[in-house]
C-alpha cells in the first residue's frame, strides 16, 4: 500500500496475492462494506489514487484488473427517491479489466474479462468481454483483438 487509505467494513472484505492500493493524502483510496455484504478482489488488483468502492451488497473484482484514478464503483444507489427503496444490485468486474480515469460503475453491472472501459465513462450496463466501450452511459465502441 502506497499512502493512507479509509476503509470502513462491518461486511466481509477478500483480497487476493499482490493487491496494489496507491493512495495520496489528498485524494485516498475509499473503501466502505456494508454490514452483510462482501467485497471480493482477485490477485493482482491496482487500485489507483482516489478510488472510491461502497459496497452494500456484493462487488466482485477478478485477477489483474486496473482501476484508474478517481473511478467509483457502487453496487446501491444509497438512497430511494420518493419514498421508494434503495436499489442495490452486485457489481461484477471480470478479471483482466482496465477502467480509465474517472470511470463511474453503477449497480448491477458486469463488465466481461478482457475489456477496457475508457475515462469518463458512465457505465449503467453490463459490457461484453473484450471489447473498448466508452461514454455517457458507456457503449461498445470496439471489439479488441486477442494477442497472439
Amino acid at each position: 500500500m502506497l499512502g493512507p487509505c479509509a476503509i470502513t467494513s462491518s461486511g466481509s472484505i477478500t483480497v487476493g496475492d499482490g493487491l496494489t492500493i496507491r493512495s495520496r493524502k489528498f485524494n485516498r483510496v475509499e473503501i466502505s462494506c456494508a454490514r452483510g455484504a462482501t467485497l471480493l478482489m482477485g490477485n493482482n488488483v491496482f487500485l489507483n489514487q482516489g478510488v472510491r468502492i461502497a459496497c452494500t451488497t456484493e462487488v466482485t473484482i477478478g485477477d489483474n484488473v486496473l482501476i484508474g484514478d478517481e473511478t467509483v464503483i457502487l453496487d446501491n444507489d444509497y438512497h430511494g427517491v420518493a419514498g421508494s427503496p434503495v436499489k442495490a444490485a452486485p457489481v461484477r468486474i471480470e478479471p483482466d479489466v482496465w477502467l480509465g480515469t474517472r470511470v463511474i460503475v453503477l449497480r448491477g453491472v458486469t463488465i466481461g474479462q478482457g475489456s477496457v472501459v475508457g475515462a469518463g465513462s458512465v457505465v449503467t450496463r453490463s459490457i461484453p468481454p473484450a471489447v473498448f466501450a466508452a461514454g455517457v452511459p458507456a457503449r461498445v465502441i470496439k471489439a479488441l483483438r486477442a494477442s497472439s
